[in-house]
Parts: structure tokens; sequence; C-alpha cells
């Protein structure tokens, strides 16, 4: 009996051993595919299973890739799969051929060999492969032509579709359901067909939507400030496209944030950092910087759509917090040295109280303003909005060689002004166009217009040192002067008028003519050296501006505005 129990024991711990080798054999292979097992024809036999994943989806985008062809008597058209509402399930083909078993003819197949044949199959998105047959189709001489409707200048403009000769989409979408990718080449027959959108779906889209969306403005709100959209600016937004056989809006949302940011931009506020008033004795007075907030944009298509079908025909958009700069401004974080200084003349009188009610609210805005070392300075960024919330006026502006009354006209002398301080400071000009006309009051050559939003006046501060803006009215003047580390010395030349050519008469009768003398056009070359503190040369300056000879402009209608002749000899009164 003892020698029976030795027996069974050790026949009992031989099966144990052999058992514990057999699972680890079964263990080694259990995250590695079956040898021979192939996926379409493609070998992942001994791979894991993330290696057999990358490479069956390489061969399954290729695949995808590869252009169905549909024959036709008129021509071949094609498709590509991936893009016609085609996919392949590489995952369900995948499933299951790793993990640990004990099953013995499964572990015997991931050592020996004779791993599943396996096929990825596809899945259709049938309306999708429908549509892009339809598209497909239209390519054919003779097809059928869907009506459009169309947004242009404030109104709805609609064409007839037209029936003609194509492919029964339908039909050519099953058959490409039933055979690929076995087969990508398919038969089709030319038949008389339909426009995919009826005029039952054109009357309804006009119904619905596009007599609506032209209908009147759109009001944009941002808290409770408002503003509109008008039917033309909307009409540059939308355009119409086939969805499923049925015409629906589709919103450029470039466009749209491009209208908003000129429309509703005069509804954000800018934050603003501190400033630093500094008086005429010197004295100086840190005023607090304020966060502000902007317009979010994102989803702002959507709002259009709904608030073209609402009753208060009223998008409402939210805003963000905008941070000011940190507060970290202290009066004595300028230096006091005066880096330049620039005064310029304007003309006075009742005839041109708007513009120095502009001048001085623009020169307002600027004042105390610290720029950073390194910093660029807008003036178009600093002065907006330039609307009559933020205190302008309209005053006389150039336009086309000729005056006209304009929202802020005449801060074109701010412009100016700030153009020559920064200039004879030292620091880097970075963009500024002088005006088309020259005007007498300001230095030839060395003048800068503005012109929302295109014409800015931009400059870096370089000097190493914050720099202060002083700027403001003294008696007839509009005075800048540029406060810091000073960094620069500067010297200039102006050279004589050249090229100069004739200007000519022009008769006006229209209304708000406003009556201005000639001024013959010229070029003149302003040149500039800049050199540091150690007497080097930083900067080598050279520009040609050219000068159009402005016109006489005599008003010969009744309504001509004789109280706006310029006092001056030059052109305009910007």
């Amino acid at each position: 009996m003892k020698t029976a129990g030795k027996v069974v024991a050790g026949t009992t711990a031989g099966a144990v051993i052999l058992l514990g080798g057999y699972g680890g054999l079964a263990a080694l292979r259990a995250d590695t595919i079956p040898a021979g097992t192939t996926i379409d024809g493609t070998p992942v036999g001994g791979l894991s299973l993330a290696e057999a994943t990358t490479k069956v989806q390489t061969a399954s985008k290729q695949t995808l890739a590869k252009p169905i062809t549909i024959s036709t008597d008129a021509g071949n058209l094609q498709i590509v799969p991936a893009d016609s509402g085609i996919s392949l399930d590489t995952g369900a083909a995948l499933t299951d051929l790793t993990g640990f078993t004990l099953s013995p003819a499964e572990v015997f197949q991931r050592y020996t060999g004779g791993g599943p044949k396996r096929t990825v199959h596809p899945v259709i998105d049938l309306a999708a492969l429908q549509q892009a047959v339809a598209a497909a189709g239209e390519k054919i001489k003779g097809a059928a032509v869907n009506p459009t409707v169309k947004f242009v200048q404030g109104a709805v403009q609609v064409t007839d579709g037209k029936p003609g000769t194509g492919v029964d989409a339908a039909a050519v979408a099953r058959q490409i359901a039933a055979g690929w990718p076995t087969t990508t080449t398919f038969k089709a027959t030319l038949q008389q067909t339909e426009p995919e959108v009826s005029q039952q779906d054109v009357q309804t889209y006009l119904d619905t939507f596009a007599n609506k969306a032209m209908a009147d403005p759109i009001t944009v709100q941002v808290h409770n400030q408002k503003v509109s959209l008008s039917t033309t600016t909307v009409s540059d937004i939308l355009s119409t496209t086939v969805k499923d056989g049925k015409l629906a809006p589709v919103v450029d949302e470039t466009a749209l944030d491009e209208a908003l940011s000129d429309t509703a931009g005069s509804l954000v506020k800018a934050p603003q950092a501190a400033k630093i008033i500094q008086a005429a004795d010197g004295k100086r007075t840190v005023v607090p910087g304020s966060d502000g907030y902007s317009v979010v944009t994102k989803g702002a298509g959507a709002k259009l759509l709904a608030a073209i079908t609402s009753a208060d025909r009223t998008m409402t958009l939210d805003t963000t917090v905008v941070k000011a700069s940190p507060d970290t401004t202290t009066a004595n974080s300028v230096g006091t040295q005066l880096m330049s200084e620039f005064v310029s003349k304007f003309p006075t009188g009742a005839s041109n109280a708007a513009r120095t009610h502009n001048i001085k609210t623009a020169l307002a805005k600027m004042n105390g303003v610290v720029v950073q070392p390194g910093e660029q300075f807008s003036l178009l960024k600093t002065l907006m909005p330039i609307d009559a919330a933020a205190g302008y006026v309209k005053a006389p502006v150039l336009s086309g060689g000729v005056d006209v009354l304009g929202m802020g006209g005449g801060i074109s002398q701010t412009s100016t002004t700030l153009y020559n301080a920064v200039f004879f400071a030292g620091m880097q000009l970075d963009e500024h166009k002088a005006h088309s006309f020259w005007i007498s009051r300001y230095p030839m050559g060395r003048e800068a217009t503005l012109s929302i939003p295109s014409i800015d006046n931009k400059w870096t501060n370089d000097s190493g040192h914050p720099v202060l803006i002083q700027a403001g009215i003294e008696g007839h003047s509009a005075v800048i002067r540029l406060y810091g580390t000073k960094a620069f010395t500067v010297t200039s030349t102006t050279s004589a008028p050249f090229n100069i050519t004739a200007p000519k008469v022009q008769y006006i009768a229209t209304a708000g003519c406003i009556n201005q003398p000639a001024v013959n056009g010229f070029d003149v070359t302003v040149t500039r050296v800049v050199k540091n503190l150690a007497g080097q040369i930083v900067k080598n300056e050279r520009l040609t501006t050219h000068y159009q000879p402005a016109d006489q402009v005599i008003c010969t209608g009744q309504t001509a505005d004789t109280s706006q002749v310029p006092t001056s000899t030059a052109k305009g009164s910007d």
C-alpha cells in the first residue's frame, strides 16, 4: 500500500509539472496572433494585436482611397470610397485573435500555423453613398441641374432646375453596397432624371428661410447694447447647399466673424492698462487699469440662423473677460527725461469746431499711455472705437481727393503729431501712411493719416525703457511729448519738392459739397539718422513720399456747404 501511494503521488506531481509547462507555453503566445492568420490577404500571424491593427488599418486606408468607377455610355464617373460614406470595420476582423487559452487546438495554431483567414467587412452609409453618386453624375454632359437659391446684395435670387440625363443614384449605390470591395467597377444605365431638388423643395426653403433672411436687418445684442447687421451684410454671409436632397443654408463663419468685428466691435469694452497722467508742473498721477470684455463668436452661425426665423430677429452674443495688463505702473516707473516733443497747429473758428473736438478726444485717449520696452503701440487700437458713443463727431475727411463729412474727421492730425514725436525720439517706425494729398500744416513727407480698419500708425518702443505719452491741446496746437530714458539722438533732412504735377478744377453740385483750393502734386524725400548715446548709427533711413495733385473744388449747387471752406492754403482738413 505504501508503494502504491508513492506511485500515485509521483504521477500526480508529474502531471502538475506537465500541466504547468503547457500553461507556460499557452501564456507565452497569449498576446500573439496565430501564425498564418491573414486579414483580407494581409499576413498578421505572429504579430501583437497593436502591430496587426496598424498593419490592417494601413491596408484598409489604401483600399478606401482607391476610386470606384461607374461606367456609363457617356463616360466613366469616379468616387472615392473614403469620401462617399464607406468605411471598413477593421476592429471586428481582429476580434478574439489574442488572449490566454488552454484549448490544445488554438495553442497548437499559435505555434505551428493554420490561423484563420478573415475579411474586413465594409460599413456603408447608403444615403451618403447615394449623394456621392449623384454628385459624380452631375459631371455627365446634359445632366439634370438642381435649382439654386442665392443671397445677393440683400435679395434672394432663384434659378430654376432642369431635367436631364443621368444615372439612378439610388440603384447604383445599392450595387456598390452589395459588391464593393470585391468589385470596384460598376455599370450604370443612363436615363432621364429629374433634379435632386424639386420646385416644391425650393418653395418650402423660400417660405421657411430664404425670404425671411432678407426681410429685415438682424439685431446683434451684447449685454444691453444693440447694433444691426444689414440684409446686404447677411447676404454676404449666407449661401445655400443641398443636404439629403433638400436645400439648406450655410453660414460662412469667417465672413460672419468679420461682420461682427466691424459691426459689433463697438459693443465690446477694451481693457484699459494703467495710465500715468503728468501735469504741466511735472507731477504725476496714476490711473489704475481696468478689465474689458470681448464678444464670443463661437457658435454665432447657429445663433444667426435661429435669429432669422425668430420673431424678434435678435442674436445675443456672449462675452468673455479680457484682463488688463498687470497693474504694476507707479508714478516713478517711467523715466522723467523728455525724449521728444512735437507741436502741430490746427485751424480754429466755428467752421473747425467739430474737427477740434475730435482732436481733443483722440489726444485724451493717448494721454498717459505707457508703452513698455519692446511693446508695439497701435494708434487705431488706442483710439477705437471711433464712433459717437466714444465721444467723436462728424467732421471733414478726405475721400477720393474731396472733403466729405465723416466720423472722427481731424484725428489724422493727432496721428501726424504722434508720428513726429516718435520719429524724433528715434523709435522703431513699423507702419504708417502719408495722406494722398499734401496738407500744408503738416511737414512734407513726415505725416501719417488713419483709416479704419486698414491704415494704422504703429511703432515699437526699442529704447530699452518704458515710455510715457503726454498728449493734449495747448492754445491752438496739438502737443505730444514722450518721457522716459533718452536712448537716441536723431538728425533728419527733407528735400525740396520734385516731380511736380498740376491739379485740375472740379465743379460739384451735389449736396454737402465743400469748397477747397488747388494744391500741386509732388514727391519729397525725408532722411533720418538715429545714433545711440555712444554715437553709433543704429538706424539710417530714407523715405520718399508721393503726393497727388489736389483738384480745386467749386461747389455749384445751392446746397454747397460754404461754412466748411478750408482756411488753409492747402488741400483738405484732415
